[in-house]
């Protein structure tokens, strides 16, 4: 396991470190706003990892597409639908089995988007601190 988080790019280490912080911020607001807290806290867990998953992909999609040269377009193309049809996946499951709370899922899977901003904060942070 070790391994694995050495070989990763800092700025995906960023990201996922700005999806847990919109996470926690996200569950404690949840407590006071949401009357079933247990499927509004497990959507919001579920949206934050399908984020944390989707960072990862769209690393390791970019890497791979930075070698392919004139096919990189249609790789990417290709891998986001790929990626976005889980997520549709993911939520269709959680609206028929309603195990989950798909609002607060996908307010986690918004944690994608909180990272991309906090990220330049946080990358601050870390420079400063070495």
């Amino acid at each position: 396991m070790r391994h694995f988080f050495c070989n990763l790019n800092a700025t995906v280490k960023e990201l996922w470190l700005g999806i847990g912080i919109w996470g926690v911020l996200c569950e404690l607001v949840t407590v006071w706003f949401v009357k079933d807290r247990m499927s509004g806290g497990l959507g919001i867990l579920i949206g934050c990892l399908l984020a944390t998953a989707g960072i990862w992909h769209m690393w390791r999609v970019l890497d791979t597409a930075l070698d392919l040269g004139d096919g990189a377009p249609k790789y990417l193309t290709a891998r986001s639908w790929m990626r976005y049809g889980i997520f549709v996946v993911i939520f269709g499951i959680l609206m028929v089995t309603e195990v989950a709370n798909p609002l607060t899922a996908f307010l986690g899977l918004m944690g994608m988007k909180a990272a991309a901003y906090m990220q330049p904060v946080i990358h601050k942070i870390f420079e400063r601190r070495r």
